[in-house]
């Protein structure tokens, strides 16, 4: 009987662990998501505050390039 529990919470502690591991994979993705997104509007922000181009230009490109970003990191 002491066998059953013993694999039952070793199955238990590895769940855990895979939990665990999930969601840390899952926080340093959607930081460094947060990041690069972020960057990619601080560069746009100073690149057409520079120029002095349209702000219609200014969504259109911001737009484009989350799109791409997407469209990249989605696979992985």
């Amino acid at each position: 009987m002491s066998n059953d529990s013993t694999r039952s919470s070793r199955s238990d502690v590895e769940s855990d662990r895979s939990v665990f591991a999930a969601l840390m994979n899952g926080s340093i993705r959607l930081l460094g998501d947060l990041l690069l997104v972020s960057l990619w509007v601080l560069l746009l922000t100073l690149l057409f505050l520079e120029t002095g181009w349209p702000q219609w230009a200014f969504y259109g490109v911001l737009l484009l390039g989350v799109g791409v970003y997407v469209s990249i990191t989605s696979g992985w």
